[in-house]
C-alpha cells in the first residue's frame, strides 16, 4: 500500500482538462512568484488562497482512486469538490475584513463551508500522501470533540463542533495557521526555485558533478548516489520524491557495476533521506523549525551544518569499507565527465550564480522568500537568455513554463501535508495533549535524559511511520521536544533531534517509504534492502544523541570546544563504518569490530577521559591492522 501511494500518479489528463491543469498550476506560481516579490496579502488571505490552488490542483490531477488506464478527463465528482473548494476560499477571502472584527462569531453557513473545507483537506490530503495521515487528524478531530470519554490522563473536556469548526476555518490558527503561513510564504517559493534550477540545466550538473568528484574511487557509483542525492534532497525536501529522482539514475548505474540490487537500493534510499538534513535549504524543516523557535533561518541552517557533515562522513566511510570489502569498482572513465565540461560557463553559471544570489541576501539579512525569489528570477534570466536566437529563446520559455506546472504539481503534496499538519497542531494546542505527554514522557524516564531521548526518538519513529518527514517533525515538535527542553537540552537541540527521527522514518521498518521506492526501482527485496540501509545509516540514529550531549557541534560554545568536538567525533563516525561494515584492510571479525564500535563510542561520548581511551582503541586496532594486513588495494 505504501509503494503505490508514494508513487503519487497524476491523471493522464488530455485536451480541454490538459490545459486547465497546466494553466491552474501555473497561475499557482505565478501568484507565488508575486506575493514573493511585492509582498504578501493579509495572513488569512494569503494562506487561504494558496491552500486553495492546491486543493484545486489536486482535485483536478490526482484520481480519488487509481485505475487501470488511468482518467483523461475531470470527472463531474471532482468538478463538484473544485467548486466547493472556491466557495470556501473566496468565502474567507471576501469576508476576511469581517472576520478579523468578529473573531468569536460564526454563522450557519460559516460553519457548514468549515466542515465542507475540513473534509476537502482531508480527501486532499489523502489522494497526495496516503490515508495514514488524514485517518490520524481525523483522529485528533475525534479526539477534541469526545475527549471527556479519553481515560486519564488524557481525559479533557468536550469542545463543541461549533467551536472546533471555528478555531479551524475562522482563525489564523488551524487551515490557516502559522505552518500553512511558512507554506505560503516559504517553502512554496523555494520549491519554485528548485523546480527552476533542476529544468534550466541544474539537475544534470548536480549528476555531472557528482560522478567527477566521486565516480573515479571504491564504490564510486555509491558515493555518485550519496553526492547526487544529498544535492537533490536539500532542495525537493522529500525523500521519497529524491529516491525517485535521482534514483532512476544512479540505481541502474550500481546495478551495472554488479552492485547487487539489494545494495544499490539501500545506498539510495539512505543517501537521498540524508539531503533533508544538509543545509542551506533543508526541505522545508529549516524554516519550520527556524518559525517554531522564533529565531533567524541562518541560525538553524549553521546548527545543523556540523551534524549534516558528520552524517556524510559516516555513510561515506560504511560504502567505502563495504565497496573496499566487496571490491566494488568505480565508475569507468568513459562515463566521468571532466572538470572542465563541468565548469565551462554555460553549464555552472545557471547553477552557481542562483545559489550564490540565494546565499547572498540571505546574509545581508533579507527573509528566506525575497532571497529565493531573487534567486529564482536570476536562474529564469540566466537561462532564458543564455542565447539570443529567437529558436532558443522560444524554446527556454517553453521549459520555463513546464518547470512552473512541475513546480506547481509538486506544491500539492506538500500544501495539503502541511494544512492537515496545521489542523492536529491547533487541535493539540487546544486540548494540551502535548503538555499531558511531555509529562508522561517525564514520568516514565524519571530525571534520566538519556532515557527521555530514546522515548522521545520511538516516538518520532512511530509518528513518521507512513506520513512525510515535515509532518513528522511538525508532530515530535509540539508533543515530544518540550519534554527534552524542560529537561535541559538546549531548544535547537532538541529540535534538530526530534527532526533527525522524523527523516529516519522514511528508512525504518515496517514503513519506510524511501526503501519502497528504492526497493521498487532496483526490484530488491524491500527487507534486505532496509536492514542494509540500517546500517549505512548507524551513524545518523547516533548524531542526535551526540549533539544533545556536545552542544559544541551545533556551534555553541567556543571555536575551540567546537573544533575539538568535531575532530573526535569525525574519527568516531568514521570507524563506526568500519565496525558496521566488517572491514578494515580485511573482513572482520566480530571481536575486532567491537573494538572498532567500542573506541567510535568512546569517542563519540562527552568527556576527556573517554576520549583517550577512545583513541588509543581505535589507534592501536589500526596500526594492527596495517602491519599485519597486506592488501591489494
Amino acid at each position: 500500500m505504501e509503494k503505490e501511494e508514494a508513487k503519487q500518479v497524476f491523471r493522464s489528463l488530455g485536451g480541454i482538462s490538459l490545459r486547465i491543469s497546466q494553466v491552474v498550476a501555473i497561475l499557482f506560481v505565478v501568484f507565488q512568484l508575486f506575493t514573493a516579490g511585492c509582498g504578501p496579502f493579509p495572513n488569512l488571505q494569503q494562506r487561504s488562497i494558496h491552500a486553495g490552488f492546491a486543493l484545486i490542483l489536486s482535485f483536478i490531477l490526482l484520481p480519488f482512486r487509481q485505475k487501470k488506464g488511468g482518467e483523461s478527463k475531470i470527472p463531474i465528482f471532482d468538478i463538484i469538490l473544485i467548486i466547493f473548494t472556491l466557495w470556501g476560499i473566496i468565502h474567507i477571502v471576501v469576508n476576511y475584513n469581517w472576520i478579523m472584527e468578529h473573531p468569536a462569531e460564526s454563522g450557519p453557513i460559516d460553519v457548514f463551508l468549515g466542515i465542507v473545507m475540513l473534509i476537502l483537506f482531508l480527501e486532499a490530503g489523502r489522494r497526495a500522501v496516503g490515508i495514514l495521515f488524514p485517518i490520524l487528524t481525523g483522529f485528533f478531530i475525534i479526539y477534541t470533540y469526545y475527549g471527556m470519554f479519553f481515560p486519564d490522563p488524557w481525559k479533557h473536556p468536550n469542545y463543541p463542533l461549533t467551536g472546533i469548526i471555528q478555531v479551524l476555518y475562522l482563525s489564523d490558527m488551524g487551515m490557516w495557521g502559522f505552518v500553512t503561513g511558512i507554506s505560503a510564504n516559504v517553502v512554496a517559493i523555494f520549491i519554485i526555485f528548485g523546480s527552476f534550477l533542476l529544468f534550466t540545466g541544474g539537475g544534470e550538473t548536480f549528476i555531472d558533478f557528482s560522478l567527477w568528484t566521486t565516480g573515479k574511487y571504491y564504490g564510486g557509483a555509491a558515493k555518485v548516489a550519496t553526492v547526487a542525492s544529498s544535492l537533490f534532497g536539500m532542495i525537493s525536501g522529500s525523500a521519497v520524491a529524491n529516491t525517485a529522482a535521482t534514483g532512476n539514475f544512479t540505481i541502474p548505474m550500481m546495478k551495472r557495476l554488479k552492485y547487487g540490487s539489494n545494495f544499490a537500493a539501500a545506498v539510495e534510499a539512505t543517501a537521498s533521506a540524508g539531503g533533508q538534513l544538509t543545509p542551506p535549504i533543508m526541505g522545508a524543516g529549516a524554516f519550520l523549525m527556524a518559525e517554531i523557535l522564533r529565531i533567524p533561518y541562518l541560525k538553524v541552517a549553521l546548527s545543523a551544518s556540523i551534524p549534516a557533515f558528520l552524517f556524510y562522513i559516516g555513510i561515506f566511510s560504511a560504502i567505502h569499507f563495504e565497496s573496499m570489502k566487496r571490491k566494488l569498482g568505480k565508475v569507468p572513465d568513459d562515463q566521468i565527465p571532466s572538470g572542465k565540461e563541468i565548469l565551462k560557463p554555460s553549464k555552472s553559471l545557471p547553477l552557481i550564480i542562483p545559489v550564490i544570489m540565494l546565499l547572498f541576501f540571505l546574509l545581508r539579512g533579507y527573509t528566506p522568500t525575497t532571497s529565493a525569489f531573487w534567486a529564482s528570477i536570476s536562474a529564469l534570466v540566466l537561462y532564458l537568455f543564455s542565447s539570443f536566437e529567437k529558436k532558443e529563446i522560444i524554446e527556454h520559455t517553453r521549459v520555463i513554463f513546464k518547470g512552473a506546472e512541475t513546480a506547481g504539481r509538486a506544491l500539492i503534496q506538500v500544501v495539503a501535508l502541511l494544512v492537515c499538519a496545521n489542523i492536529i497542531i491547533a487541535l493539540i494546542n487546544l486540548t494540551g495533549v502535548g503538555i499531558k505527554m511531555s509529562e508522561v514522557i517525564m514520568s516514565i524516564s524519571g530525571s534520566s535524559k538519556y532515557l527521555s531521548l530514546v522515548l522521545a526518538a520511538l516516538v518520532a519513529l512511530v509518528l513518521g511511520m507512513g506520513i512525510p518527514t515535515t509532518a513528522a517533525y511538525l508532530l515530535t515538535a509540539a508533543v515530544v521536544a518540550p519534554a527534552l527542553v524542560n529537561l535541559g537540552a538546549e531548544p535547537i537541540a532538541a529540535h534538530l533531534f526530534v527532526f533527525y527521527y522524523a527523516v529516519l522514518s522514511a528508512l525504518t521498518p515496517p514503513v519506510c517509504a524511501g526503501v519502497y521506492i528504492a526497493s521498487g526501482i532496483a526490484q530488491s527485496n524491500w527487507l534486505k534492502t532496509a536492514w542494509i540501509a540500517i546500517r549505512l545509516a548507524l551513524v545518523k540514529y547516533i548524531i542526535p544523541f551526540m549533539f544533545i550531549y556536545k552542544t559544541s557541534l551545533l556551534f555553541i560554545g567556543s571555536l575551540s570546544s567546537v573544533f575539538y568536538s568535531v575532530l573526535t567525533a569525525t574519527v568516531g563516525v568514521i570507524f563506526i563504518g568500519a565496525g558496521t561494515m566488517g572491514y578494515f584492510r580485511e573482513p572482520l571479525k566480530i571481536m575486532k569490530r567491537l573494538i572498532f564500535f567500542a573506541g567510535s563510542f568512546l569517542l563519540i561520548l562527552p568527556g576527556y577521559l573517554s576520549d583517550i581511551f577512545g583513541f588509543v582503541l581505535l589507534s592501536g586496532m589500526a596500526i594492527y591492522q596495517m602491519i599485519n594486513v597486506k592488501t591489494e588495494n
